[in-house]
Parts: structure tokens; C-alpha cells; sequence
């Protein structure tokens, strides 16, 4: 189990106070948020010096770097090389993938067209750079469930592509979260977790997104994913706790952490003894 935190739910605070208490509520690494008009904890412009400083600030907190969430609409072009810029520093950090949404809109068939042709783009882009692109399906946008998931990777056949698995964007929608594993789960890199009220197209609150607090089937997404053998990063997003204070950010953290580690462990738990 590889269980992260989104740094932009420390998007309050500058990211040495992020790392420190992501390391402190127990994760073993951390997605960096490259996320204009969020929180830029790694930005598009960053030189040598100020990556160095990352990557000392997160081997010395003994923290791994999962993936940098850069989201933003692809289709614009100016978007797409700011992105770009982004995979240049993540590769250079180390880190394996960069994720965003599609862009478009959803069930709207010439922003779905442009949205794959400027993921196709991305997705080669990253592989020149040597990481992979983790598109992220996203409630509204072109990418947003099952049916087009698949129609993406059917139409973009590129090892540098992969999926970015949230279950509170599928279910939203109306798609099962957990039979959208079952059918996704060979294209499937990268995984966003969090609880929500899933029945509402509105992201609760952050207090809500704390993993537990909602109504998202938490265990059963989790136990999916265990059974389809996914090894990949699972990674705490929420949103929306900008102006909260620090010991709040740290306890939903530290809550969700205590939650997801334990629903990891009866998952594998129950894996085995159907094993033996």
C-alpha cells in the first residue's frame, strides 16, 4: 500500500509545513498540486534550485513524490505548454506521472474529439520527458465515466497514457465506482481517494471529504481495488480548506489516514484467506 496526501489540501500553507505534517499524520508520500488558482506548490517556471529544495525537504522527511496534480483546461493552448512545463520539472524530481482532467464537456462530441487529441498530445509529450500522463476522469468535463474512459484508451493507444481513478467523480455521475474499477482497472495508474455525500453533485465540505464522513462506499472501492491488484499510488484529495487552520487540515489528514490504512488492511486481509 502506497497512501499519499494531495498537498493541495495544505493549500493554506507553503509546503515544508505540508510535508512536515503529512509526515507526521502517517502517509509515505505526497502528490505535489501544480494547480493555478489553488495552490502551486510546484510551478511551471521552477529552476534547478528551487527543485533541488523540494527534493531534500521530501527525502529528509523520508517521503515519497507520487505524481504533481496540474489541472487546468487542456484545450487551451497555452494550458497545454504550461503542462508541459510541468512535466519537465516532475521528471526531473523523480516523480513517475502528472495528472489533469480532460478539459470539454461532458456528452458534447466536439470538445470530447478535441479533449482526445489534446490528451493524445500531452500523453506524448510526457513520454518524451520519460514520465506517463494520468488523465483524470472528471464529473462536467469530456473524460468523465466508464463508457468514456474507454473510449479514450480504445482511441488513444499510448504507453505514456494512463487513468486517474477518483470514485467520487464516477459515482456522481451515476456509474458504480466499483464495477468502474472492474472495467477500467488494466488502464488504471493512479488512484484520488476522499469521501463525499456521493448522491450530491456538489463536493461536500472538506470535514466531509474526510474519508469516513460521507457516503462514498469507501470499503468496497477499496476492497476492489486490492482484488484487481492495483499497486499503484492512493493518494487523499481534498479540496476547499484554504482558510481552514492548521491543526484542522492535520486532523482530517491524520483521520483519513486511520481510516483508508485499516480498510487496506482488512482488504488484503481478505484477499489472502480467499487465497489460501
Amino acid at each position: 500500500m502506497k497512501l499519499g496526501v494531495n498537498s493541495v489540501l495544505f493549500s493554506g500553507y507553503d509546503l515544508q509545513t505540508a510535508i512536515e505534517y503529512i509526515k507526521f499524520s502517517g502517509y509515505d508520500g505526497l502528490e505535489l498540486s501544480s494547480i493555478v488558482g489553488m495552490v502551486e506548490h510546484l510551478t511551471d517556471t521552477a529552476g534547478d534550485h528551487e527543485l533541488n529544495e523540494i527534493r531534500k525537504v521530501v527525502d529528509e522527511a523520508g517521503l515519497e513524490l507520487y505524481c504533481v496534480e496540474a489541472a487546468t483546461n487542456i484545450l487551451v493552448p497555452e494550458n497545454r505548454e504550461r503542462t508541459k512545463r510541468v512535466f519537465e520539472r516532475a521528471a526531473k524530481l523523480g516523480i513517475p506521472m502528472v495528472t489533469t482532467g480532460s478539459a470539454g464537456k461532458s456528452d458534447d462530441e466536439e470538445t470530447t474529439e478535441a479533449s482526445i487529441r489534446a490528451i493524445e498530445e500531452l500523453a506524448q509529450a510526457a513520454s518524451d520527458v520519460g514520465i506517463r500522463y494520468a488523465l483524470k476522469l472528471h464529473y462536467g468535463q469530456s473524460i468523465y465515466n466508464t463508457k468514456t474512459a474507454l473510449r479514450l484508451m480504445d482511441e488513444v493507444k499510448h504507453p505514456g497514457l494512463g487513468l486517474n481513478f477518483d470514485a467520487t467523480h464516477v459515482g456522481r455521475v451515476g456509474d458504480n465506482p466499483v464495477e468502474a474499477i472492474g472495467a477500467l482497472h488494466k488502464y488504471i495508474i493512479h488512484t484520488h481517494i476522499r469521501d463525499t455525500f456521493i448522491e450530491q453533485l456538489k463536493i461536500a465540505a472538506p470535514e466531509f471529504q474526510t474519508a469516513g464522513r460521507g457516503t462514498v462506499p469507501l470499503k468496497a472501492v477499496v476492497d476492489k481495488m486490492i482484488e484487481t491488484g492495483y499497486e499503484g499510488a492512493t493518494v487523499l484529495e481534498i479540496i476547499g480548506a484554504k482558510d481552514y487552520k492548521l491543526p484542522e487540515v492535520v486532523a482530517i489528514a491524520a483521520e483519513s489516514r486511520g481510516y483508508l490504512s485499516r480498510l487496506f488492511e482488512e482488504a488484503k486481509e481478505k484477499r489472502e484467506e480467499l487465497q489460501i
